[in-house]
Order: C-alpha cells, then sequence, then structure tokens
C-alpha cells in the first residue's frame, strides 16, 4: 500500500465516528442485563427459566459487539497509520497506556489485596501475561468470576499483539481476503472442535477471531449499504433467539449456542457496526447521551462490574431471610431483578466515572507523545 492510501480511506471514513460510542454503550449494556441475574436466585431460582432471564442470559453477545468493534477501529487505526513515523512503537504505546494501568490494578487486587479464593500460581501467570483464555479453555475452565471475565480482554491483546505486523506487511487487497478467510477459518475450526467433543471453544482465540476479522474487513471495506447493516442485525438477533428456544439453553457455554449462537452474535455486531455508521433512522439511538456515556467508561465497567454486583448482593443478604420474604411478597422477583440490574449499571457507571478522573486519564494525557493517523482509539 503506499503512503497515499490511507489518506484516501480517511477521506471516506471519519477519525471520530460519535456513534460508535454507543455500540459500545449498547454491548456493556447487554453484559450487564447478563450479569444483573447474578441476584435470582436468592430471590426465586424459578426465575431463571422465565422469559426475561432467556432473553437477558444472551447478553454475551455483547462481548462479540466488542470483538467486532475492536477489529473494525484497531484495523482503521492501523491501515491510516501505515506508511507513518513510529508505526509500531506508537501503536503499541497507545494501547499499553489505555489498557494496561487499570488492568493490572484491577487484576493486582484481585490476586493480592483483597479476600478472593486462592488461584494457583501457574493460573495468576497467565492473568498477568494475557493467556488465562487459554488457561480457562485447556486446564480449568472454573475460576473466580471477576477474574474469569479477563478472558475476552486477554483475547483482544492477543490480537493486538499479531494483527499490526500483518497489517503492515501486506496489501489493503490482501488484507481483505486474509479477513475472510480468517472469518472462514474460525468458524471451521469451531465446529471441527465442537464435533470433537471440545467444550470450550468460546474461550480459544482462533475460534473466536471470526468477529475480530469481520470488524476489520468492514474497516478496509467500502461502507455497506444500510440494507446490509439491517439485514446481519436481524441474523444476529433471530439466530440467538432461535438457538436459545431450540436448545434451551441461552448460556455461551452451552453447545448449540458455541456452535450457531456465536456465529449470530458476529452477525449482531456487524449489523449494529454498520447502521451506526451510515443508517440515519438509527443514529438519533447511538447518539443517546446515556448510552455514549456508558461506551466511554465501558471498559472501566466491564473490569469492575462483577465487583459492584457480588457488593450490592451482599447488601441484599444482609437484610435477612425475613426481610428478603417481605420484598419478594411486596413486589415481584423480576421487579427486583430489574432493580438490582439498574443498581449494577448505576453502580458500575458510577465507579468507572471516578476512576477515568482519578486514574485513567493521567495516563491518557501521556498518549500525546505517541502520536497516531488518527484520533479516536479508546
Amino acid at each position: 500500500m503506499t503512503a497515499a492510501a490511507p489518506n484516501r480511506l480517511q477521506e471516506h471514513e471519519p477519525e471520530r465516528v460519535p456513534a460508535l460510542d454507543g455500540v459500545r454503550g449498547l454491548a456493556i449494556l447487554l453484559v450487564l442485563l447478563m450479569h444483573g441475574l447474578y441476584i435470582a436466585p436468592l430471590l426465586d431460582p424459578g426465575l431463571l427459566a422465565g422469559a426475561y432471564a432467556k432473553v437477558a442470559l444472551l447478553g454475551w453477545c455483547g462481548v462479540d459487539v466488542f470483538f467486532v468493534l475492536s477489529g473494525f477501529l484497531i484495523t482503521g487505526i492501523l491501515v491510516r497509520s501505515k506508511g507513518g513515523a513510529h508505526y509500531f512503537r506508537n501503536f503499541y504505546a497507545r494501547r499499553a497506556l489505555r489498557i494496561f494501568p487499570l488492568y493490572y490494578l484491577v487484576v493486582g487486587l484481585l490476586l493480592y489485596v483483597l479476600p478472593r479464593p486462592p488461584v494457583s500460581v501457574a493460573a495468576q501467570l497467565s492473568y498477568l501475561l494475557y493467556y488465562q483464555n487459554w488457561q480457562l479453555a485447556l486446564v480449568d475452565p472454573f475460576a473466580d468470576f471477576p477474574l474469569k471475565i479477563t478472558w475476552s480482554l486477554a483475547i483482544e491483546e492477543q490480537f493486538y499483539l499479531l494483527w499490526p505486523a500483518l497489517v503492515w506487511l501486506v496489501s489493503a487487497r490482501t488484507l481483505r481476503i486474509v479477513c475472510a478467510m480468517t472469518v472462514v477459518a474460525a468458524i471451521a475450526l469451531r465446529l471441527w472442535l465442537l464435533d470433537g467433543d471440545f467444550a470450550h471453544t468460546h474461550f480459544l482465540t482462533p475460534c473466536r477471531m471470526d468477529a475480530l476479522a469481520a470488524g476489520a474487513l468492514l474497516a478496509v471495506s467500502p461502507k455497506p449499504r444500510q440494507w446490509f447493516g439491517w439485514a446481519a442485525t436481524g441474523v444476529g438477533v433471530g439466530g440467538l433467539v432461535a438457538t436459545a428456544l431450540a436448545s434451551g439453553s441461552s448460556v455461551p457455554e452451552a453447545l448449540p449456542q458455541q456452535r450457531w449462537g456465536l456465529l449470530a452474535a458476529s452477525s449482531l455486531g456487524v449489523g449494529l457496526l454498520s447502521l451506526a455508521r451510515g443508517a440515519p433512522a438509527c443514529g438519533p439511538l447511538f447518539r443517546l447521551a446515556p448510552l455514549r456515556s456508558l461506551g466511554k467508561y465501558s471498559y472501566c465497567i466491564y473490569l469492575t462490574h462483577m465487583l459492584v454486583i457480588e457488593w450490592l448482593a451482599g447488601r441484599v443478604l444482609e437484610l435477612g431471610p425475613e426481610r428478603l420474604a417481605q420484598l419478594t411478597q411486596r413486589w415481584s422477583s423480576l421487579v427486583l431483578v430489574l432493580a438490582f440490574t439498574l443498581a449494577t449499571i448505576a453502580g458500575s457507571w458510577l465507579l468507572a466515572v471516578v476512576s477515568w478522573n482519578a486514574f485513567e486519564r493521567w495516563f491518557l494525557r501521556l498518549k500525546r507523545r505517541f502520536p497516531n493517523a488518527v484520533v479516536d482509539d479508546r
């Protein structure tokens, strides 16, 4: 690719698309709706068999929306920066300043400070070196949940490690071919492993590269038409619901969800991203201030929301059995779960705002020393 090619790409894709914060916000909201069900067994175990729980449990697809968005943004940054000075140095420095400070603060607290279940030395090392997804898939799928959720961050970090070199080495046309082949290969590998009775494909980086590569493909292809965004979103939502209804399970660990649900989740991510970039009817939704605010602080929200949930659940338990019984008699269990979920959203958002202003922004200011060809790579 010539030095002029990144500039031509920038002419077609603005440096910052405000609606993408809304996509982030919707993705983290889906995750929060799912994990808000944490309180359900304390109130009414039967609630998990209800319609709301079956839909909310599909909120794991928010992670795939994040994957698609990451593939799109990171590839766009790299393509537009290609040919510039300090391509690798600036990219990795900016990623490190954005990701490492908060990640190692939270993981360090979970491993060495807070009263948590013991973690083996081998598992500790996996969290510190960002390969916990492999540890969970191949060694032990059970882990302290506030730590376990970082598996998706490990996949993204492994993507960041390898993708810049690929973008640097190949032309735009070859990159499109590689992205398309990666999508197909990831799906094929996932299905092959599932046929071989491997039950944890959802943790493995090669098996989740379809979502990242699909986002990357969008970054190096002409902007799709509106109908494509609506169709991909419809296929995503329909596929997730249909898989849940046919299999009787909405959780990502379920084999049917790994086989078909992950395909639908990637389609949903592609559809939402396409609509955010070019569908006027969706602009007001993705530009809603609350949704964009959730998106802006989504990284901290994701890293810390399970701690917020556990703290809130502890306060509920302190009410005691009698008080809980009175609450469930006065209010339906569903209403109480929704209230708990709203409290989780508010508490996680507030903690993230404090973290951003008191901690993260000091590291983000250092990114000015490593300028990229683009502005928005949060």
